[in-house]
């Protein structure tokens, strides 16, 4: 099995012996955690698309004038709203743009009314408060006992000016409201829109979320003039293969992989775009998988094969419906599999909620 290099003399990594556990165990157990060690690391890698060089120039200008209009007593900022379906890769663009930002104003450190954005992910099928309540938490400063909205409200801007906070993210925006009736939506789009707005400490607002959330932005006209509302448009060959083919040959790379047979041909590029339906963020985490198939395999170069599993194991599908797999992989619906697959997800995730 191939693993990135251990140093023999770090005494962490020799395995003690386990009472009731063969040697042959416990070296697999060993190697499994290494490569999935491996594998995480592997996910650090982020490639700047068109779409996030596009999202992080909408950012950065709201925040660019953020600073100047306060700087002249102005206090009605911008937004901006990426939508995409899910898989993507939203979360991701937003979490680099954050790095970004926070170190540019940091190198400058000339900013007056605050740099940090803060980044919350919106509770599943929350209420107002929960999200709230899950704001003051991402702020160090939880809430206690029961509260109502208003009284949280004013608390999440307190704590936002003490917080030096110029911009909250609300990720998942779509799952907001656990009884999406025309007061709740009313309700949560209203305190969102008084953050950009108050006049003693407004700060930018930053969302993302899938397609379902534009009916909810479009119940609230102000609001939807400020956001700037930015949509992500599916792969193509034509537009991203290139992009996606310097993705893959770094994470190749990364991993001590030779993948120059795959990487050459069109063919594969086309039925990996497909396979995730467009989306650069799964076409991404399936190929991490596939590594980890290739690296499990202890074979030194990847192939279509590996993808294979992995679109399997993903996907818990027949080879006819396997599109690395089937001859006439364009008649396979890629996008309904998916959507199966991001629909138990979403379960599980509020299960946990």
């Amino acid at each position: 099995m191939i693993h990135a290099p251990i140093d023999e003399d770090d005494e962490t990594t020799k395995a003690a012996p386990v009472p009731g556990v063969s040697a042959e165990v416990l070296e697999a157990f060993a190697a499994n955690s290494a490569l999935a060690a491996q594998l995480v690391r592997l996910e650090e890698h982020f490639e700047q698309t068109a779409t996030y060089r596009l999202f992080r120039k909408r950012v950065f200008d709201v925040l660019a004038s953020r600073e100047a209009r306060m700087g002249q007593g102005k206090s009605e900022l911008k937004g901006a709203m990426l939508i995409g379906p899910a898989g993507a890769g939203k979360s991701r663009i937003v979490e680099e743009i954050i790095k970004e930002h926070h170190a540019l104003t940091q190198h400058v450190g000339n900013w007056q009314y605050g740099t940090r954005i803060l980044s919350v992910v919106v509770p599943g099928r929350s209420t107002l408060k929960e999200t709230l309540n899950a704001i003051l938490k991402a702020l160090g400063h939880p809430a206690k006992g029961r509260r109502d909205e208003e009284y949280l409200a004013s608390l999440v801007t307190t704590y936002l000016k003490l917080c030096g906070v110029a911009a909250v993210h609300l990720d998942e925006v779509q799952d907001s409201g656990r009884y999406k009736t025309k007061d709740s939506i009313e309700a949560f789009l209203k305190v969102f829109r008084n953050t950009m707005q108050a006049k003693d400490w407004p700060v930018c607002l930053i969302m993302t979320a899938t397609p379902e959330a534009t009916d909810l932005l479009n119940g609230d006209k102000t609001l939807l003039r400020r956001m700037r509302p930015m949509e992500m448009r599916p792969m193509t060959f034509a537009s991203d293969g290139k992009v996606l083919r310097k993705a893959l040959k770094q994470l190749f790379e990364d991993a001590g992989l030779a993948g120059s047979g795959i990487l050459s041909q069109d063919e594969f590029i086309k039925i990996l775009i497909h396979a995730s339906a467009g989306r650069f963020g799964i076409a991404v985490e399936m190929s991490i998988e596939a590594i980890g198939a290739c690296l499990g395999e202890e074979c030194a170069e990847i192939d279509m094969a590996h993808f294979a599993d992995a679109y399997e194991m993903r996907m818990d599908c027949d080879e006819e419906l396997n599109p690395f797999v089937s001859v006439n992989w364009k008649l396979i619906d890629t996008m309904n599999a998916l959507q199966r697959y991001e629909e138990e997800r979403q379960v599980k995730r509020r299960r946990k909620t």
